[in-house]
């Protein structure tokens, strides 16, 4: 005989499959999109079931190197307010570990909508891992002219290649001196696509890493609830913000 939570516990299973280690909030933002229901009655549901996330810690290998001959530029986008899509993207990088070897994932963000625009991995932490990910954030939004570029002050993003493709594309170039703050929401990016996704995954080559790690993002951009964007995802509020600039 079912007890009257058990079809509230099957939902909930199927939410963490699509976003795992999440807490009781972004589940009850998911849960109301179909029902009423209030976050104590989830947080207790997840609490009696043991499906509350519990924080790890894991060793994370170094991705910023700052002490080389290229120029570091000002962090212009710190005094940003953001009022649409396109005016300031931040960009950082990742290491996980397959099988003994270090592989590294580099991501550009939209700050407005907290929408992940590029994304790359690779076994190499080198130049041609960052540009891919720039590549890509230019596919999906091919006219970056004038949007800040934000990322650390690692030599991946001072090269001479990264710097002369920024130019190309007509973004302008900011940078934060060694100071995590200073690229806060990339950071917080990558602590949750490193909690919610790479450490509790157990990858056998870089192909799977980055199937699994890309249908990550999609779910992050399309499914996975943001407090700040009103319990929105990236893209809903993308669209609703498009959808208000028309009447």
């Amino acid at each position: 005989m079912y007890g009257k939570d058990d079809a509230i516990i099957a939902e909930i299973h199927d939410i963490l499959e699509l976003i795992a280690e999440s807490g009781y909030r972004p589940v009850t933002k998911v849960l109301k999109r179909t029902q009423t229901i209030n976050h104590k009655r989830v947080q207790r549901i997840m609490r009696e079931n043991g499906l509350l996330c519990r924080k790890t810690r894991r060793f994370q290998t170094g991705t910023t190197d700052s002490r080389h001959r290229y120029r570091k530029y000002t962090n212009i986008a710190k005094d940003v307010v953001t009022t649409d899509i396109n005016q300031v993207v931040v960009g950082d990088v990742t290491a996980y570990d397959i099988l003994g070897k270090d592989h590294y994932c580099a991501s550009l963000m939209d700050r407005h909508n907290r929408e992940v625009i590029g994304r790359a991995v690779s076994d190499k932490h080198d130049t041609a891992l960052v540009l891919a990910a720039l590549e890509d954030a230019y596919y999906n939004r091919p006219d970056l002219r004038g949007c800040i570029h934000h990322t650390d002050a690692d030599v991946r993003y001072c090269s001479d290649d990264y710097i002369k493709r920024l130019t190309e594309l007509k973004m302008v170039i900011s940078m934060c001196a060694g100071n995590a703050y200073e690229n806060a929401h990339a950071e917080s990016f990558n602590k949750t696509i490193k909690r919610q996704e790479i450490n509790i995954s157990e990858y056998e080559s870089k192909e799977e890493s980055a199937k699994s790690i890309f249908r990550f993002i999609d779910t992050y951009n399309s499914f996975r609830p943001h407090s700040s964007l009103g319990g929105l995802t990236p893209i809903a509020f993308r669209t609703a913000q498009k959808m208000k600039a028309k009447v």
